[in-house]
């Protein structure tokens, strides 16, 4: 895993627990582009660091029907993010 991968992961769980709640997939994927506003992410890219932080149990989507796919932090992802601040 490179570098830039472990700080996108770790950017995931801290840019949800700053929102201070569930975040839309969107709006996370736009805040990952800004922080790392150098670097071309594809829509892909994204989902594949979100869906390792959901395969890590630290993050869990749901469903919502009016917004989507939504994010937010399990127990031991808002413990790792909290660390990671």
């Amino acid at each position: 895993m490179t570098p830039i991968s472990l700080q996108v992961r770790a950017f995931i769980l801290k840019a949800i627990l700053a929102n201070g709640g569930p975040m839309r997939d969107d709006d996370l994927k736009q805040a990952v582009r800004t922080r790392f506003n150098n670097l071309a992410f594809t829509d892909g890219d994204l989902t594949q660091h979100i869906k390792d932080r959901e395969d890590n149990k630290l993050v869990a989507g749901t469903n919502d029907p009016t917004d989507g796919v939504v994010w937010d932090l399990t127990v031991g992802g808002k413990i790792k993010a909290q660390q990671l601040n």
